[in-house]
Formats: C-alpha cells, sequence, structure tokens
C-alpha cells in the first residue's frame, strides 16, 4: 500500500518538486496551502508523516506544530522552511519535529527524511499497541519483540503452555526469562493459580531449603512457628526456579523426589504433602554440560529440560532494542512524571549499535536512567552511559577522528564528530583549562563538562 505524506506548504512550485521527489520513493504526496486546510485533511486521513512549513498564510507551523502532540500524537512531522535560525531549529524540536531541513533541499535526504519519520510513527504506533497488551495481562503479547529468534521462542512456548510439561528456559543474563516464565503460566490452564518465583541464588544457603519446602516449628534456632515453603505455596499454580543451577546437591535430590513424586516433607517434618505444581526452571549455564560432567545431578537435568526453550541475547534480535527501547520510555516517563515521547536520532543510533551483554534487562535500566537525567522532551545521546555510546562507536556506530575539510560527499562527517574535535582542539589549544575554552567557545562550563564525557576526552598526560 502506497504510503500517504502530507505537504503542508504555499509555495506551489516547491510543491512540485516535493512531490517529484517523494515519488520517486513510493510516497503518495496530498497537498494543504494552509494550516487551516491541513486540519481539515487530518480530520479525514491519517498520513504517514507531514512536511510542514513555517510561513503559512493564516496558522502558521509554528503554532500547529503543538496541535500534532495533542491531537496526531502518531503523526511524525519534519519542518521544511527557509528559516535556518538556529534558535527556531531547536524551538521546532522542543515542539515535536523529528526533523528540520532548509530549503533549497536535497532529494534524498529529503526521501531519508521522510523514511525515517514514517518508520518511526509506525514504531510508536506498534509500541503503543505492545503497551496496551502489556497492562491488560502477561501473557506471550507481553513479550516485545518482532525478531524471528523471539517468534520463534513464543511459538515453542505457547505449546509447552498447553500442556503441564516441565520447561527449562536458558539464555544469558537478562533475556527476559522471568518474563517468559510468567507468559506460559499466564497462557495455561493454569492461570487462575498463584505465580511463585523463586531466585535459587539469591537466598543464603542456610535459608533455601525452607524458603522451597517449608519447616515446622521448633525445626531450627528461630523456627518460632511453623511456615509453608514455596512449593506448597504455588499450589495449583507454576513454580518458577530461576538460576537453578546454584542449588546444591542434596538439595537437588529432594527437588528431584518432588518432581517424582509430588509430594514434599517440610524441615524438621514428618508429615508430606501432596502438592500439584508445574515446575519453570530457568539457568544461564550450560547444565547439560554440567550434568554429563557430574556438577550437576543429570537426572535431576532430564527432569527439569522435558522441553528446553533458550531465549535469544538482544543483540541477535534485529531491531527488537528499539521497540524495547520505545516501551520502556513509555512506562518510565509516567513513572518519573516526565513528557519524553522519543528518542534522538544519535541516541537511537547508539542503543541500536550497543552489543548489550547485560540484555534486556541492560537496556532497561539505561533507559530508565536516560529518563530520569533528561531535561527534553525526548532521549540524547547525553543521557545515556559513556560505555553505550563508547560500545556503539567500537561496533561502527560513529566515524572518528577526521581533521581534513571535506573534498567530497563521502567525507562528510556527522556534526557529532565535528563538534568533538573542536572541543577536543580547544582544550588542547587551553591546556585544558575548562573555564577559558569554554568562553572561546561560547559555552558553559558544564556544557563542556559534559561534553568531555560524551565523548570520552582525556587531557594528555604530559599536560599541567
Amino acid at each position: 500500500m502506497t504510503e500517504k505524506v502530507l505537504l503542508v506548504d504555499d509555495d506551489p512550485k516547491l510543491v512540485g518538486l516535493v512531490q517529484h521527489h517523494l515519488a520517486e520513493e513510493g510516497f503518495e504526496t496530498i497537498w494543504a496551502a494552509s494550516g487551516e486546510e491541513a486540519i481539515d485533511i487530518l480530520a479525514q486521513e491519517t498520513p504517514a508523516a507531514v512536511i510542514l512549513d513555517l510561513l503559512l498564510p493564516g496558522i502558521s507551523g509554528l503554532e500547529l506544530l503543538p496541535r500534532f502532540q495533542t491531537d496526531w500524537p502518531q503523526t511524525p512531522v519534519v519542518v521544511l522552511t527557509a528559516q535556518g535560525d538556529l534558535n527556531k531549529v531547536v524551538e521546532c524540536m522542543q515542539l515535536g519535529a523529528v526533523d528540520y531541513l532548509h530549503k533549497p533541499f536535497d532529494g534524498t535526504r529529503l526521501a531519508t527524511s521522510v523514511r525515517n519519520a514514517t518508520t518511526q510513527g509506525q514504531l510508536k504506533a506498534k509500541v503503543e499497541s505492545l503497551t496496551t497488551e502489556l497492562r491488560k495481562g502477561e501473557g506471550f503479547d507481553a513479550i516485545i519483540g518482532e525478531s524471528a529468534a523471539v517468534q520463534k521462542c513464543i511459538t515453542l512456548m505457547r505449546r509447552a503452555a498447553a500442556s503441564d510439561i516441565a520447561v527449562l528456559l536458558g539464555g544469558e543474563s537478562g533475556t527476559g526469562k522471568e518474563v517468559a516464565a510468567r507468559a506460559i503460566h499466564a497462557e495455561s490452564g493454569r492461570r487462575t493459580g498463584p505465580f511463585i518465583a523463586v531466585n535459587c541464588g539469591a537466598i543464603p544457603e542456610g535459608l533455601i531449603e525452607s524458603e522451597l519446602f517449608g519447616h515446622e516449628k521448633g525445626s531450627f534456632t528461630g523456627a518460632t512457628h511453623s511456615r509453608a515453603g514455596c512449593f506448597e505455596l504455588a499450589d495449583g499454580g507454576t513454580i518458577f526456579l530461576d538460576e537453578i543451577g546454584e542449588l546444591r546437591s542434596d538439595l537437588q535430590v529432594r527437588l528431584l523426589r518432588v518432581l517424582q513424586e509430588h509430594m514434599i516433607t517440610r524441615v524438621g517434618g514428618e508429615k508430606e504433602h501432596k502438592i500439584d505444581v508445574r515446575v519453570i526452571a530457568a539457568t544461564n549455564r550450560d547444565l547439560k554440560t554440567e550434568a554429563a560432567s557430574g556438577e550437576f545431578r543429570e537426572d535431576l537435568y532430564y527432569r527439569l529440560a522435558v522441553f528446553p526453550v533458550e531465549l535469544p541475547p538482544l543483540r541477535e534480535r534485529d531491531n527488537d532494542s528499539l521497540l524495547l527501547t520505545a516501551a520502556f520510555v513509555l512506562r518510565f516517563a509516567e513513572r518519573h512524571g516526565k513528557t519524553i515521547d522519543g528518542v534522538s536520532p544519535e541516541a537511537r543510533r547508539a542503543l541500536q549499535t550497543y552489543s548489550w551483554p547485560g540484555n534486556v534487562r541492560e537496556l532497561e535500566n539505561v533507559v530508565e536512567r536516560a529518563i530520569v537525567l533528561e531535561d527534553g522532551n525526548s532521549i540524547c545521546a547525553d543521557s545515556l552511559p559513556i560505555e553505550v555510546r563508547q560500545g556503539a562507536a567500537a561496533n561502527g556506530g560513529e566515524i572518528v577522528d577526521n581533521r581534513a575539510a571535506p573534498v567530497s560527499r563521502e567525507e562528510i562527517v556527522s556534526f557529532e564528530v565535528e563538534e568533538r574535535q573542536i572541543i577536543l582542539r580547544a582544550l588542547e589549544l587551553t591546556q585544558w583549562n575548562v573555564q577559558e575554552a569554554s568562553n572561546r567557545l561560547g559555552l558553559g562550563r558544564a556544557t563542556i563538562y559534559r561534553k568531555i564525557e560524551r565523548y570520552g576526552l582525556k587531557a594528555n598526560p604530559n599536560v599541567v
């Protein structure tokens, strides 16, 4: 289906030129010669993006911009104007524009900007839909991801959810194993029963047995009353045993009996309690290899791994990092009372190219930290940890240190690279006197310090 773009401009010649360039990229252009006409069209049409001039008869583009945030929030706006004032650029971006182009424009640059805007709009719509589903429950719709790797896992887990089969979730730390376990439970016939999560690696060694199986009064010092363990609490539902590889050998024996007999005996007790529990275990270790070498009970491994599912690391999930980022932005902006609703192109590039060794959990923490630090209405690269920015650069996210003036299109570098070079040179020439460098560059000292951190700048150790 051809995507429609609304062009709001009162210059017929420019309109024809824009239509020509966008038609080559497969876009259909709808023309509005004024702000009022654009409002009438938007009442009937939902374009994939809007190209907006600022100087319009009647309602100006600057007056129209805030309307998009309130009335058509899913429609991205690209500003195309002859006004090149930097303050005007900043104002438009603060009002929600996703890009700002100057007249006369480059056709390829315009088409790329519109394509990026439509992609961002589609992504935002998908995330809002996914977030709505997430708030409805904890089934498979709560797992955010469209990559083939994630969809394959969901297909497997749907099959597992249809039975009471034991499931072993594998994968690196932070890949969302508890989210997956909750989804299996929520889609299973036990959905109305309890879901009890136990982190076997986080409970002190002296308490883990009591935590799992319960204890009777007087069974050990401090046992002032009888207490049911997690298996009893999960009766009729699901118990999730995270980091199962950390369970010590004697408790592995007890767990094996529970899986075989569906009976538990409390610590210090003699009476057996029958339980009806579905077990989902998780590990970031290679339990199959450990079972073969005797580091983990082989019989228990095969009881737990009747239905193994390996969750993919974030670096193998294509563009899922962008979907997850957008969902986390919505969640944490609401939690922290912020009006942030997007991510700058530079930050998005860093988030997409970073390798995420901590996977989804690391991404979630990075986004929440950025939300807390951010003062604008979108997350900028300055708000990201330095390791994310440096890691993105190491993975090809940035061109570095090209000091020669460009003599061809191919040699043009990003504004970030130029800014880094300018600030570093100013610091070197002032022998890293931040106050003097900031005065000569016309920037505040706080800005210089942020840039030093952002670009990982370091003084020559021979400079005092």
